[in-house]
């Protein structure tokens, strides 16, 4: 087949390329180095040498975590390496492989999941392997050496023939460090087992290797963090023996980052001895350096000894090992620095000329990562070759491709035509014949959707190579979309204002709509019409997500937000059903730091740069290409970071809500804009700047408090915002809220009252019920509507008073608006049939039904609660204090002196109020349940003051559990607890209760508190079914990963977990009130301003009614010592 390509498009690429050819080059850049050794992202490289062919196992990178597929590389000569598909193992981590030659010959692969080592047998280095142990169980579990974290096995012969196993990772923990045993013969088992402490390994955290020298051992390891430049190699050395002991060498550490950081988180190595020489072959990350550093490559660097027997630091080298390589004769690469044209590429990181510089650390990589791209090699005149070969960025991943060649660039026929491919390989070596001077790659599309379209080397030769591609099993190959542009397109402009929704249409090219049970009320807002989002409602999309959105595929995101009060989390848009890291797709306006933007699963996951304004709208875009993720605002763009993604798509698209439909959005979305392209910053300005003219002042009552004020806000289109008024007064008149004030001002406004024309909106309140006002201004000439009939001049005079400067109302109102401009009678019918049909939504005489009665909760604290209706915002009040609007059906008041009744009222979205219910505050005070008396107490003693019973592990010495009471302060401690299980149990001292209770309690420390440094400890309150101990609710202190407060509620069926994000700076004041079936969990700084935790309060009728376990915990969560310190506890019954 032939395909035709302008010349004059060729000739515009050439020229494009001027400029990539006069910039220098890097040294890692450079042409013809031998590192990285491998083409592609692989890690934990273990190098083995098996009669005359060089093996490498490695994790295969850049792909999610290490998610495989098994594979090993080989090479006769160590610089041409071939990619070899394994079968097994088929699981979903396939981490550090490393393999051996065992006691009977046979070859033994062993591999690490999170925690467990695997192995399996086979009669060749590449399998087929067959497992040690029954499929699906590990060989070694984890802490089967205590302080032993399992990972990152490596095997090593001793001269006397026997086979010691290494292993660990977070070994920088006290009591922790490196495994080692001694492998019986079936290679699944141990003779001897022992741990090699960091207090000798120093810094040991992982990826222990074994190898002799000269009659020293040296166990060398890694340590820092992998993914960043702290990792590092260092090692111990011994003249005893493989178990030590060991001495820690001055010259450590020996493999660091470089100077100019190319040479970036070097680690997790193996050793080549090869004619009395030793070369470390190590991974590095890559360069430029990928987002969350798992993008790693392999390279090779020769070892060098004092005499002593110390290792000198190693030199690390782009160049890498130039004599070590067998002067091999080798055919001819036709394209090596030829010049290449391409169809776009992604900057100049990734140019063209990198496809031919015989270089696996360079690549070229097209613009575009959907849809066809291609390169072109123009091999400088015509040529007979026979032999093409492709080395794709990811070897593990199939590409779909056409290689066409030409004599003119301009007319193209086909040397071979794999649009259909579904397998992979590396190096993928094309054999054809054809007289030719340019050779063209098309690369089509890709096994993962959104994968980059990059290649590290294509060479061209005029012989017909006797290699072969080794090709993979087929593999799913995805879906092509049809539709590509915008995909989702809602706007509430396309609604009518004061209506309530169940289903947004959109207009995006899905079509469909999005449904909610709960209606969005439609509301104006600060200028905008929006729809309003209460904080507990989330829509779904009838239509699907489609593939083109899945995996590292582009898209963008487009929407005008407005958040009153941003929260931690509340998320806007989310398409993902994943649970794995990088598998979602959540996108919000929080202020976590961490993820209150984007949520993709672990280092991916961003936040604001600086969060936008609270209570503003904004216009926020979020766009991915594939490499580089953005957050724009307001037409800047804010954070910028590359990565790679692997999005799950869920079956709809959620709005106002996570994938999972918790950490809802409460604010107002005007409009939301979806593609499945990404976007440029020209068209992200283009969009902030697309904002409809109009002017327009607006008073709006929905949302003030009851009271008196003097300023409130223009909610029109003005930036001017402020409106004074004298004699202010917020009140409820006609089930409605309204406000009655003297001179309005406002330069809004004021600019609006000096036009010719104007027209005035609003409503009125008097004799027991509301009209409605239409006052039009023209040139002098003034109309007025009542009810939308014409009314005498006069009758206006009465209600309002207009000057150039202020505004006077006689009467309460609940709206007003001014526009400049006039309208018709039919316009002011229609507004006043809109005004009317909203006033007939109101609640229809709604009276909150209260759940709780006020009472007194502790000592001087008062607690009301009414049942929570959907859409209902609800305000409690007493003389002194008022909770002012809240979403909340409930509120404790500050101190038990606001009166002796309390009064609730609840509102919708419109400021339409329910009757008013009034309850007596109960006289009957909670009784203190008598604290335990001032004096000593250890876990030893029999008796336990306070408490009516004490869990704990049977296994005191290993758990290391105590229990001491001094001087007003419980301590609790264990290492290595677990709840739930029987051999490991976490201690817990409980009171047992029935009925409603008040427990409070001050964390006074925990470990790491006074070092600053988080751990995986935790400690606080537990309430436990006394009938299934797996029911319970927590509310405790846990500052690893940064969590500080966590609140969590477990049963059948039930999982619920939130947490503040506070770690070390976590609030020390615990509190649970129980209430019937509801748990509120609350923290405070100081044990007087209490704050609800996250996701709380919890309804557990499963709880109610039963006798409960209720007191203080604390787990360890690992091999590490922990505890927590408890004062002032008070229970309340």
């Amino acid at each position: 087949m032939k395909h035709h390509f302008s010349f004059a498009i060729l000739a515009a690429m050439v020229m494009s390329l001027t400029g990539l050819v006069a910039q220098p080059l890097k040294p890692y850049q450079q042409p013809n180095v031998l590192n990285p050794l491998l083409p592609g992202y692989f890690a934990d490289p273990s190098i083995k040498k098996i009669a005359d062919t060089y093996y490498i196992y490695a994790t295969t990178d850049g792909n999610g975590w290490g998610a495989g597929p098994s594979q090993v590389w080989s090479s006769r000569d160590l610089k041409n390496w071939t990619i070899q598909p394994m079968n097994w193992p088929n699981t979903h981590w396939y981490w550090a492989p490393d393999m051996t030659q065992g006691y009977d010959g046979r070859y033994y692969l062993y591999y690490s999941q999170p925690v467990e080592i695997f192995g399996a047998v086979a009669d060749s280095p590449t399998g087929p392997w067959e497992p040690l142990v029954a499929e699906g169980k590990s060989m070694i579990p984890n802490y089967m050496i205590p302080g032993v974290i399992t990972l990152d096995g490596q095997t090593f012969r001793d001269d006397d023939g026997r086979i010691y196993l290494f292993w660990g990772t977070w070994g920088i923990y006290p009591d922790h460090g490196c495994g080692v045993g001694i492998l019986n013969r079936d290679m699944k088992t141990f003779e001897k087992t022992a741990l090699i402490p960091n207090t000798v390994a120093k810094d040991f955290f992982e990826a222990p290797y074994m190898f002799k020298r000269k009659g020293i051992y040296y166990l060398m390891y890694s340590s820092g963090h992998c993914e960043d430049g702290t990792y590092r190699v260092q090692y111990v050395k011994s003249k005893t023996g493989p178990m030590g002991p060991f001495e820690y060498p001055s010259t450590n550490p020996i493999l660091i980052t470089n100077e100019d950081g190319s040479i970036h988180g070097p680690g997790h190595h193996s050793i080549l001895e090869q004619d009395n020489r030793y070369f470390i072959v190590y991974h590095r990350h890559n360069n430029p350096h990928a987002g969350g550093g798992f993008h790693r490559q392999v390279a090779m660097d020769e070892l060098f000894f004092t005499p002593d027997g110390d290792i000198e630091p190693v030199r690390p080298t782009h160049v890498g090992v130039p004599d070590l390589f067998p002067a091999l004769a080798e055919p001819v690469d036709l394209a090596f620095g030829k010049t290449v044209t391409a169809s776009s590429w992604y900057n100049t990181d990734f140019r063209p000329s990198f496809l031919v510089d015989n270089n696996n650390g360079t690549l070229w990589r097209a613009k575009n990562n959907q849809g066809p791209a291609w390169v072109a090699i123009d091999l400088g005149k015509t040529m007979d070759i026979q032999t093409i070969s492709i080395q794709f960025e990811y070897p593990t991943y199939a590409y779909r491709y056409r290689l066409e060649t030409s004599m003119d660039g301009i007319v193209w026929e086909n040397f071979v035509d794999r649009s259909d491919n579904d397998r992979w390989a590396s190096p993928i070596v094309e054999h054809g014949k054809a007289r030719t001077r340019y050779v063209r790659l098309n690369v089509l599309n890709s096994q993962l959707n959104g994968l980059p379209r990059g290649v590290w080397n294509m060479k061209v030769y005029a012989q017909k190579l006797p290699q072969q591609t080794l090709w993979s099993a087929a593999q799913k190959m995805p879906v092509q979309e049809v539709a590509v542009g915008n995909l989702i397109h809602i706007d509430a402009a396309n609604y009518q204002e004061g209506q309530y929704v169940k289903g947004i249409q959109n207009k995006g090219l899905l079509g469909g709509i999005f449904g909610t049970e709960q209606a969005l009320a439609v509301k104006n807002y600060q200028g905008k019409k929006a729809f309003f989002f209460d904080g507990g409602t989330a829509l779904r999309s009838t239509f699907a997500v489609p593939q083109s959105l899945a995996a590292n595929g582009s898209y963008s995101i487009g929407l005008w937000v407005n958040n009153p009060d941003i929260a931690r989390f509340e998320q806007l848009v989310a398409w993902s059903s994943g649970q794995q890291d990088l598998s979602k797709a959540i996108f919000g306006y929080g202020t976590d730091a961490g993820r209150g933007a984007i949520t993709h699963g672990s280092w991916p996951d961003l936040g604001y740069a600086s969060v936008p304004d609270s209570n503003v709208w904004h216009h926020i875009v979020f766009s991915f290409d594939g490499y580089q993720e953005s957050v724009y605002v307001d037409g800047k763009l804010q954070r910028r970071e590359n990565r790679m993604l692997f999005v799950k798509p869920g079956d709809v698209f959620v709005l106002g809500a996570s994938d999972v439909l918790d950490q809802h959005f409460s604010g107002y979305l005007s409009s939301l804009q979806v593609y499945n392209t990404s976007l440029d910053e020209e068209e992200v300005v283009r969009l902030a700047n697309e904002v409809p003219k109009s002017n327009f002042f607006a008073l709006q009552t929905d949302d003030l408090k009851p009271g008196k004020l003097s300023t409130l806000r223009n909610h029109g289109t003005a930036k001017d915002t402020l409106v004074t008024v004298d004699d202010a007064m917020v009140m409820v008149r006609g089930n409605r809220l309204a406000l009655k004030g003297k001179a309005f001002e406002s330069a809004a406004l004021r600019e609006i009252l000096q036009q010719q024309r104007y027209t005035l909106y609003f409503d009125w309140y008097d004799d027991g019920i509301w009209q409605h006002a239409v006052l039009v201004n023209d040139k002098g000439k003034k109309s007025f509507y009542r009810n939308g009939k014409i009314e005498k001049r006069v009758f206006s005079d009465k209600l309002l008073q207009v000057s150039k400067n202020t505004l006077e109302l006689a009467y309460p109102f609940h709206f007003f608006r001014a526009y400049a401009g006039t309208v018709t009678s039919d316009e002011v019918d229609a507004k006043f049939s809109q005004w009317k049909a909203g006033l007939a939504k109101g609640l229809d005489r709604y009276v909150p039904q209260v759940l709780s009665p006020p009472r007194l909760i502790n000592a001087d604290q008062v607690f009301a609660q009414v049942e929570k209706k959907p859409g209902m915002w609800y305000l409690f009040r007493s003389d002194g204090e008022s909770s002012g609007w809240k979403q909340q059906s409930y509120h404790l008041f500050k101190s038990s002196g606001p009166g002796k009744s309390i009064e609730v009222l609840a509102k919708d979205a419109f400021g339409h109020v329910s009757e008013p219910v009034v309850e007596a505050i109960s006289a009957q005070k909670p009784q203190l349940v008598q604290p335990a008396q001032d004096e000593s107490y250890s876990a030893k003693d029999q008796k336990i003051p306070f408490w009516d019973g004490y869990q704990y592990s049977e296994r005191i010495d290993s758990t290391q559990i105590a229990l001491s009471y001094l001087a007003g302060t419980w301590k609790i401690q264990s290492k290595n607890t677990k709840w739930g299980d029987a051999d490991l149990l976490a201690p817990f001292v409980f009171k047992e209760l029935e009925g409603d209770f008040t427990l409070e309690v001050k964390v006074s420390d925990v470990v790491g508190l006074g070092r600053k440094v988080r751990t995986s400890s935790e400690a606080g309150v537990m309430i436990q079914s006394m009938d299934r101990k797996d029911a319970y609710i927590s509310n405790c202190i846990l500052t690893g990963w940064n969590l500080g407060n966590l609140s969590r509620s477990i049963g059948p069926q039930i999982f619920q977990e939130e947490n503040t994000g506070t770690g070390l700076n976590f609030s020390p004041y615990l509190q649970v009130q129980k209430v019937g079936s509801y748990f509120f969990l609350r923290c405070s700084i100081d044990g007087v301003d209490w704050k609800d935790l996250p996701g709380t309060p919890f309804l557990r009728p499963d709880l109610n009614g039963k006798r409960l376990r209720v007191g203080l915990y604390q787990i360890a969560g690992n091999n590490q010592l922990g505890y927590g310190e408890f004062e002032r506890l008070r229970i309340w019954k």
